[in-house]
């Protein structure tokens, strides 16, 4: 008989293929299942089904036991998808092999026997391929895959924002900074969303530097990477949302304090596909959301449809605004987006927002209408007050955030000059030309 081993681990992988990938994978197919039925039509058969089906047996039941760590643990099934891609070849055609020689073999038997073989081998068969599909929604049940929708998780192009830098897009004062920094200039890093008015600071009070090498004194690396190298030495002031509990404990462990300077005012905001008939949130359904107390649109008066609600990566400015919103509640695992990038190269990180008609993201209000804005996505009022400028000055918006200037421990002598000169009336009349609303 034939041996049982041959690839059965690839089984996952052949319920995983695309269809694309599977017309690629057709003339092996095709291939296997000429040999196992003309075989079947002249081979000594067992006298048991048991026997009869034992090469497909591990096969099929390896699907449903691939999933069962997905399922229990929300991430892929590294080890079998590596050993997929080695022996995807030869298990594909395996399987197809054996489940043709089977069928094959229960025609040749009599008439009574060959009913109740073929009805025992189908009901197996769709045992094992139920409990592999209920395994797989479960364990792909926030599992989206990367679209063409309109999105403010595309990117921005932040060449646009480098200081000194000819024909850039930052604000420039209105009349000739009264400080300026010679040398000794500290080195500015921070969230993208905070690029335009740091750099814009910089442009206007530091001197003796061209766009070279300011690309080294004005950094923009993100929040989670920026925190770091904050508390790394290797920046001097950081410039974005707060930090999270874990980039304090980061900090922390080295010894080190974060001072935090509020260096202007900026909106929360949650966003939806324009379409989207719901206008306002309050901020119980918004933590109901993200708690996963509810999941359907129509709780809040829109479309019967389920919420798509995306979250950003641990650490950044956005989902430690968030975690603060939902006042200690648990957030909801978030949607997740496979990438494959090459032979056995698979990543699971958390899916950027994408503007499907369900879906629901956040961000901060600069970022969303000025930095990146999208006609096709509409910002939601929280409590029935629009995330306006005014709004944020007179405090009528639920969801306000300061923009802050963070140092590890206390500043040296230029960077307190730099962060006195920030919230000094001429940095913020900067930091308004920007766009963002100044402290009170």
């Amino acid at each position: 008989m034939l041996l049982p081993f041959g690839g059965p681990l690839l089984c996952w992988m052949f319920l995983a293929l695309s269809i694309r990938e599977s017309f690629l994978l057709a003339p092996f197919i095709i291939l296997s299942i000429l040999p196992g039925w003309l075989w079947a039509s002249k081979a000594p058969l067992p006298e048991t089904l048991f026997a009869r089906m034992m090469p497909l047996i591990l096969p099929l039941l390896l699907p449903p036991l691939a999933y069962v760590p997905d399922a229990l643990s929300g991430e892929p099934f590294i080890p079998g998808f590596f050993l997929s891609i080695i022996l995807l070849l030869a298990g594909i055609p395996y399987v197809c092999f054996c489940l043709v020689f089977l069928i094959r073999s229960e025609l040749r038997r009599r008439s009574t026997a060959k009913a109740r073989g073929a009805a025992r081998l189908l009901g197996f068969i769709l045992v094992c391929l139920g409990l592999a599909a209920t395994l797989h929604a479960v364990a792909t049940r926030d599992l989206v895959r990367r679209g063409t929708e309109a999105s403010v998780e595309h990117g921005v192009d932040t060449s646009h924002y480098r200081p000194f830098r000819e024909g850039n897009r930052l604000a420039r004062p209105a009349s000739p900074a009264s400080l300026r920094i010679e040398a000794e200039h500290p080195r500015l890093d921070g969230a993208i969303a905070a690029l335009p008015v740091y750099a814009a600071f910089a442009q206007a009070v530091y001197a003796g530097l061209d766009a070279a090498e300011a690309e080294d004194i004005v950094a923009c690396t993100n929040t989670v990477r920026a925190y770091a190298r904050l508390a790394d030495g290797k920046t001097d002031i950081f410039f974005g949302a707060a930090p999270s509990r874990e980039q304090r404990g980061y900090a922390a462990a080295k010894g080190l304090k974060l001072n935090e300077t509020p260096i202007g005012r900026e909106a929360f905001v949650f966003f939806v596909h324009k379409d989207n008939p719901v206008r306002s949130l309050t901020r119980e359904q918004v933590r109901a959301v993200y708690s996963g107390r509810v999941r359907n649109w129509k709780e809040f008066g829109g479309p019967d449809e389920a919420i798509l609600p995306f979250q950003r990566p641990e650490g950044s400015g956005s989902q430690t605004a968030l975690l603060r919103i939902m006042e200690g509640e648990t957030l909801i695992r978030p949607l997740r987006e496979e990438q494959a990038t090459g032979m056995g190269d698979i990543i699971i990180r958390v899916a950027t927002y994408q503007n499907r008609k369900n879906a629901l993201g956040y961000t901060f209000r600069w970022y969303a209408t000025a930095l990146f804005s999208s006609p096709d996505i509409r910002l939601l009022a929280i409590d029935g007050v629009e995330p306006t400028p005014e709004n944020i000055r007179n405090g009528a918006y639920p969801f306000i955030e300061h923009l802050l200037a963070v140092t590890a421990g206390p500043p040296g002598a230029e960077s307190k000059s730099l962060l006195d000169w920030i919230i000094g009336p001429e940095g913020q009349s900067l930091l308004e030309r920007v766009g963002y609303v100044p402290l009170p």
